[in-house]
Parts: C-alpha cells; structure tokens; sequence
C-alpha cells in the first residue's frame, strides 16, 4: 500500500513484532513531520473538541464529487497557523494527525469496505517519525506490544466505526440538500486581500425547513448537533485571521 506524501513515496507494511522489533516512533510535533498542512481529515465522533479550536468545513473531491470533512488549519498549502515550531497552539490534536504514522488497512479484496473486523494496523516505513534511535518503542524484547503502541491501535479500533458514521452523515446532509458553499476574505501576511471559496457548511435555512419526522430523525442519530456543531466552529476562521496577522 503505497502512497505519495510531499514527493515521498510511502510504504505501509502491516505491523509485526518480528519485523519492526528495533522500530522506534518519533512523537515531537513540527513540520518536519508532515504537520505543516492547513487541511486535514477529521471525524465527527471529533467535533466536540474541534469547535473549541478549528474552523470545520466540508469539501469536494474534484474527482468523486464527494463530501469530505475538514479541520482548517490555514488559508494556504504547507501553512499550519496552529503550528509553531515544535508546538501547536491548540488543546485537542485532531486524530488523523495523532495517528500517524500508522494507518488501518483493509484484509480483503480491493474495494471491500472496511470493518472493525477486517481491518489490520500498518506503519509508514518512510514516514519521517520512523526511526530506529529515540521515540516511543514498538514492541517488547518479547515481542510483547508497548503501552505506545496498545494506545496506538486503540485509537485506531475507534477511528475506523468514526470513518463510517461520519460517511453517514455527510450522506444524510447530501440526501436532505443541507450543504451549501462559503466564501470569505482575509488579509494575507503580506498585507494583500485574498477570497476563499471551495469550502461547504450547512445551510440554516435548510436545516429549520426539516420535517419533524427528520428532525427526530436527525436528533436520533446525533446529526442535528453534528450540525450545530460545524456551524458554531466557522466563527474559529477569525482565530485563524488572529494567528495569521500575528506571523
């Protein structure tokens, strides 16, 4: 399972005591470790903690059409504004940032859909917190898997059932015609004006014409806070504006 990070070419290999035995995981934050992005993929099971930090938008993919959720960390490629040095500016992480560099991987056929059941924990050989001195160590000299890692694949048992529940409920707002797309402007570092657009979010005046039946729906499946969430977290791209003039 190969993947192309910052013009690196990944490699996933599932994660085993015999192999990866000397195999040391870097945990310090910075660019360095792929932490300068101003997009990342998040979870609703997330939003609770991400509305005290993060602006939360929905976005596109240009080539399936679908709906993605995304934390904002930044108005421009390679720009975490919640970065600094070797520290974020944030109290909560989001997990797609945590949990690398391992990754779940489906153990089936290619297009089967992941389950907790078939799933399996790989690590990112080329991935820059892999190393073979420092950082948190893999396994036992028995084999035996480290607290670091048993909170590895903790994480990583939760994220996969987030994954679904998250794909469906951007699937309900599809469905109900409660996305709708936003634009804003900011004062870039060097003094110029520059619009954003590309970024979705739920559209109010939709979400209030639910009938009830959807609305006790909605409240059943804990979407109508998912909701209210995303929402209250766009008022978070003023802290963005605040970071930004501060570089």
């Amino acid at each position: 399972m190969n993947k192309v990070r910052n013009n690196v070419v990944s490699n996933f290999t599932p994660l085993d005591p015999a192999s990866h035995q000397n195999i040391r995981v870097i945990t310090d934050r910075g660019a360095d470790y792929g932490e300068n992005i101003h997009l990342v993929p998040v979870v609703a099971d997330e939003l609770r903690q991400l509305v005290l930090e993060y602006p939360v938008c929905l976005l596109k993919d240009p080539n399936t059409g679908q709906f993605g959720m995304h934390a904002l960390l930044g108005f421009e490629p390679g720009n975490n504004l919640f970065l600094q040095a070797e520290r974020w500016q944030a109290n909560y992480i989001p997990l797609h940032i945590r949990r690398q560099p391992f990754m779940v991987a489906v153990n089936g056929p290619t297009g089967t859909a992941a389950t907790p059941e078939n799933t399996v924990v790989t690590i990112d050989m080329n991935h820059p917190r892999v190393t073979q001195t420092g950082g948190e160590s893999l396994f036992s000299e028995h084999g035996e898997p480290s607290e670091y890692t048993r909170q590895i694949s903790s994480l990583l048992a939760g994220l996969i059932p987030a994954v679904i529940r998250t794909e469906r409920f951007v699937e309900a707002l599809v469905q109900h015609q409660l996305i709708e797309a936003i634009q804003f402007t900011v004062n870039l570092a060097d003094g110029s004006k520059q619009s954003f657009g590309g970024l979705y979010t739920i559209n109010e005046e939709a979400l209030a014409q639910l009938s009830e039946q959807q609305v006790m729906d909605f409240h059943q499946q804990g979407y109508f806070q998912a909701c209210h969430l995303l929402l209250a977290s766009i008022g978070n791209i003023q802290k963005l504006v605040i970071l930004q003039s501060q570089r």
